[in-house]
């Protein structure tokens, strides 16, 4: 397959650009461990993470319990500045991403973020790069979240790029889903919820170990003139 030839990067975030996964999983783990409820394999946890579903965990719960959303927000109230607090200023980037950011930015291409988590993102700051992304978009910006096209459309509007001229890179299905609908470039990376079968299935341009690799699939002539 020929690379890319585009104006602008879109990423995702948790396993995209953040190596948070883990963190969220063994969350996962703490509220059905406090909820009293069974604890299931990783590949359930990430399969309920993949679909981008609010209260996924709602779905471990068995049929006969009582009241599945009202016990997890009761979880989730008593715990939720804990996790927060930690996922803001502890959560690293996974590893090379971003020495690419840094290099992205200095050929001239146009970046940006789409996440399903809010916008706030204390770690960018962590890490030094915020200012290299020019459009962030979070859960708070859109009425429909992925894997609908919206939160990708919005963050190409303020990039100033038509979808053709942009990839957007995730973690997850609903990823591809999304970019695609979009009508951009799609790349699947395996640093979060999906393995290469998982992604194979849903046929991003292309499948990438990590969004370090990002420069072995973009054509020199990326950056606009």
């Amino acid at each position: 397959m020929s690379k890319l030839c585009v104006r602008g990067v879109i990423f995702d975030m948790d396993g995209t650009l953040a190596d948070s996964v883990e963190y969220f999983y063994h969350v996962s783990l703490e509220v059905l461990e406090i909820a009293g409820i069974p604890l299931p394999s990783r590949d359930r946890v990430y399969e309920l993470m993949r679909t981008g579903q609010d209260n996924p965990l709602a779905k471990l719960f068995p049929p006969d319990h009582p009241d599945p959303e009202a016990t997890l927000k009761r979880i989730v109230d008593t715990r939720m500045d804990m996790w927060m607090d930690h996922y803001y200023h502890k959560t690293e980037a996974i590893p090379g991403s971003l020495d690419l950011l840094k290099s992205l930015h200095a050929q001239g291409l146009r970046l940006g973020i789409a996440t399903s988590s809010g916008r706030t993102l204390p770690f960018l700051d962590h890490w030094g790069v915020r200012h290299l992304f020019s459009s962030i978009i979070g859960r708070e910006d859109v009425t429909n979240r992925k894997p609908h096209p919206e939160p990708i459309l919005k963050c190409l509007e303020r990039l100033a790029l038509q979808p053709h001229e942009a990839v957007y890179i995730g973690d997850s299905p609903i990823d591809v889903q999304a970019s695609r609908a979009a009508g951009s470039h799609t790349v699947g990376v395996l640093t979060g919820t999906s393995t290469r079968e998982i992604m194979t299935d849903h046929a991003p341009d292309y499948i990438l170990d990590s969004v370090a690799e990002l420069p072995n699939i973009l054509a020199p002539a990326s950056a606009p003139a």
